[in-house]
């Protein structure tokens, strides 16, 4: 007899309902088969991943515009849009930043894309570079623009924290909801990885967004998020062992715990834990002292992340109501899918908001990989085929495979 087990998805989904369930009152609980679950089924997914039929012909390219064959063995440019070049004031720096718009005269909605980890305004911004075609084909405005203190938006990167990146989508937002084509009651922000966590904290702090996507975007506290990415990431690496991951594991949470707590007096108490553990194991898999992190240029990439360790982005989420996709892949070894969803679950219970979804997609890590075949995964299309549906309120979006 062959014995299956459930998948990770299966497993979040059960947990998403249960947990729901718990926090419904006996009273007021609904029948059986009345329970909504906001994690997309296989089958659900399946169907939102479907190419949207707002693309037509046309198909999407991670190296360049969409194009369509033209049934001469060759390919049509897309030229559905213009690319308009705006700079937006911010705190005492200007945000460089491209507005894609849908040919036509009519008002769009928009969505502010923010950027990933690093300082690489090339390599931070694909996730937008790619997105912002495919929805201004699609009739949905799209801003892209380089991250403060990059590229050729003013600021000292190194000097940067989230909160600074979740100012700026806001203010891109509020001025962009001026523009004579955008429709302001129709504004929402997009991320992936550190974009997608800045995209949901901006939606929660600026009236002007109406609804956030997100990408791998960790609903975690920060230290935990980092204790995740670094220690997962050595492991992958073959640097180090499961079982010497758990002996250093204590050392990196007192050093993220000191910089969360930015007291210079923990920080000389984890200094002192680092020398002597450097003793004992290769320093290359310790935490480095503050000092260190301050002074070698190559940390300057990750100060901001470190920077930004003692926030607390979980407690507003309990307040917050507006509509979200949150997409996770199954296996990433970056993010924790399996706590983040938990967490999106118990907070918009909190909050009372229904108006979310999770797509949890299998064999995809952190970046839209499928680790079996190697094919990209479609999660454009998930995303324009929920916008359309969720946002837009429109029918017949998706086209027969």
């Amino acid at each position: 007899m062959k014995i299956t087990f459930p998948s990770l998805l299966e497993i979040l989904c059960f947990t998403a309902y249960m947990m729901l369930s718990a926090c419904t009152n006996a009273q007021n609980s609904p029948r059986i088969g009345e329970e909504k679950s906001f994690v997309y089924s296989q089958v659900e997914l399946e169907q939102m991943m479907t190419k949207p039929a707002c693309l037509g012909e046309y198909r999407t390219s991670l190296s360049g515009p969409l194009r369509k064959p033209d049934r001469k063995g060759g390919f049509i440019a897309d030229s559905t849009f213009t690319v308009e070049v705006i700079k937006v004031p911010g705190e005492g720096f200007l945000i460089h930043g491209w507005l894609y718009l849908p040919r036509g005269n009519e008002k769009c909605p928009l969505v502010v894309l923010s950027n990933g980890g690093g300082d690489g305004s090339r390599s931070i911004k694909s996730f937008s570079d790619f997105m912002a075609p495919i929805l201004a084909h699609c009739g949905i405005a799209a801003f892209v623009h380089d991250k403060r203190g990059t590229g050729e938006s003013e600021g000292i990167y190194v000097n940067t924290t989230y909160n600074d990146y979740i100012t700026d989508a806001g203010n891109c937002g509020i001025i962009l909801s001026g523009h004579k084509r955008i429709d302001p009651e129709m504004i929402g922000v997009m991320g992936a990885s550190e974009g997608g966590r800045v995209a949901v904290m901006a939606a929660s702090r600026f009236p002007v967004f109406s609804f956030v996507v997100s990408q791998a975007g960790t609903v975690v506290t920060p230290i935990e998020d980092r204790l995740n990415a670094q220690l997962n990431g050595m492991t992958d690496q073959g640097v180090i062992s499961d079982s010497i991951a758990m002996l250093v594991r204590p050392l990196w949470e007192k050093s993220f715990r000191a910089w969360a707590g930015n007291d210079p007096s923990e920080h000389e108490k984890v200094n002192k834990e680092i020398a002597e553990a450097r003793e004992k194991f290769d320093r290359d898999i310790l935490p480095y002292t503050k000092q260190e992190m301050d002074s070698i240029p190559a940390f300057s990439v990750i100060l901001p992340t470190w920077n930004s360790l003692g926030n607390d982005y979980l407690t507003e989420l309990g307040r917050f109501r507006k509509k979200w996709l949150a997409i996770f892949g199954e296996i990433d070894r970056v993010v924790p899918t399996e706590a983040s969803v938990r967490n999106i679950v118990h907070y918009m219970s909190l909050s009372g908001n229904e108006s979310y979804n999770i797509a949890i997609i299998p064999r995809m890590g952190h970046v839209p990989v499928d680790t079996e075949t190697g094919d990209r995964v479609n999660f454009d299309f998930l995303i324009v085929n929920w916008i359309r549906k969720s946002v837009l309120d429109l029918n017949q979006t998706i086209t027969t495979p």
